[in-house]
């Protein structure tokens, strides 16, 4: 087994670090680098009249505490759709109190807000340039949705042709965490030449991202993985 991890660098890094304590051979193509956006000013005073804040991912959270401190958030209902976004808003001292357990995606945690029954609330959404628009569009029927916070920029990274030497004759799963990073991975293949064989297994992190991996490589066995943090994406690699 010969697992190629495709994340941005510092996620890829510690993700390599959970298989190789399974004994997994990994390597690392990092097909997705982070430029943070600074904030503007009716950015800041959007997040103080708010009263729930939604971050939809880990990177969300760093490029905006970049610019605000936890204090900013005292007083205020936080949602955040995957476990990794709610470990690392602890991590800032800062309590999740709507979360998804397990499928980590927007419709799941709409479900949640439906179920704390948040209604008639001022609600502003953390999110990178080009992300989803379906919790915008949902919670706008019985609440307030102020202007999204578009924090962060998915880029190709800069060092692309660092890897030109790169091959996947001996690579037996390609991990797919994310809509983006799918879309990343397809560009750097065509940047780069790579020939994705048959062979290859793709393990992605949720139904709806296995859905799209399937349109793009449909000749591909495609693993599905409940959510899209590392302990289950190995447990998906070693079933």
């Amino acid at each position: 087994m010969y697992v190629l991890i495709t994340r941005q660098l510092e996620q890829s890094q510690k993700f390599a670090s959970v298989l190789e304590e399974s004994n997994i051979k990994n390597i690392i193509l990092p097909v997705m680098s982070i430029k943070n956006i600074k904030l503007k000013n009716v950015d800041i005073k959007n997040i103080q009249k708010s009263d729930l804040v939604i971050f939809t991912s880990q990177n969300s959270v760093v490029s905006l505490m970049k610019t605000l401190s936890p204090k900013d958030f005292v007083g205020k209902n936080i949602a955040a759709i995957g476990g990794a976004t709610k470990k690392i808003l602890g991590d800032y001292k800062i309590k999740v109190n709507i979360s998804p357990e397990e499928d980590f995606t927007s419709e799941s945690l709409l479900n949640e807000i439906k179920k704390n029954k948040i209604t008639n609330k001022k609600i502003i959404i953390i999110k990178g340039i080009g992300g989803r628009d379906h919790l915008h569009k949902k919670l706008t029927t019985n609440n307030i949705v102020l202007d999204d916070i578009e924090s962060y920029e998915r880029c190709l990274p800069d060092n692309l042709n660092d890897f030109y030497s790169f091959a996947f004759e001996d690579i037996t799963h390609v991990c797919i965490t994310s809509i983006d990073i799918l879309n990343n991975f397809k560009k750097t293949c065509d940047i780069l030449n790579l020939k994705v064989f048959n062979k290859i297994i793709f393990v992605s992190g949720n139904q709806r991202i296995a859905s799209a991996v399937k349109k793009s490589f449909p000749t591909n066995e495609t693993l599905v993985s409940l959510n899209p943090t590392n302990e289950e994406m190995l447990n998906t690699i070693l079933k």
